[in-house]
C-alpha cells in the first residue's frame, strides 16, 4: 500500500470521526446570528430577549428566550442564566425565524 493510501485512509478516518461528533441540536426552520456584543436581557426565571439581531428576510431585530432555549458553553450544556455573564461579548444565538424563539446561545 503507497504512503498516500496510508495518509488518505487515515485522513478520511479522522474527517469522519470528527464531524461525527457535531451534533446539531437546532430544529428547522433556523437561522444563526453570531455578534461580536451580545445584547441580552435576562430575568431570573430563564427567559428574556436578545436584542440587535440581523437576518436576511427578518423584519424584526430581537428573538424572545424561552423555558425551551439552551445554552452552551464549549459545547457542553450550562443553563440559560450563565448568558447574562456572555452581555456585549461574543456569542452566537440560533432561533427560528418564524415563531422567532432562541434554540441555542452558545460560546
Amino acid at each position: 500500500m503507497s504512503i498516500n493510501k496510508v495518509v488518505s485512509k487515515h485522513l478520511l478516518m479522522f474527517l469522519f470521526l470528527v464531524l461525527s461528533f457535531n451534533v446539531f441540536a437546532e430544529k428547522a426552520p433556523f437561522k444563526v446570528f453570531e455578534t461580536d456584543s451580545l445584547s441580552i436581557k435576562l430575568s431570573n426565571d430563564g427567559t428574556g430577549i436578545v436584542k440587535d439581531i440581523k437576518c436576511n428576510g427578518c423584519d424584526f431585530n430581537f428573538v424572545r428566550i424561552t423555558h425551551n432555549s439552551k445554552a452552551s458553553i464549549q459545547g457542553v450544556e450550562v443553563s440559560v442564566l450563565q448568558a447574562r455573564e456572555r452581555a456585549g461579548q461574543p456569542c452566537m444565538v440560533s432561533f427560528n425565524s418564524e415563531t422567532q424563539e432562541v434554540q441555542y446561545i452558545r460560546w
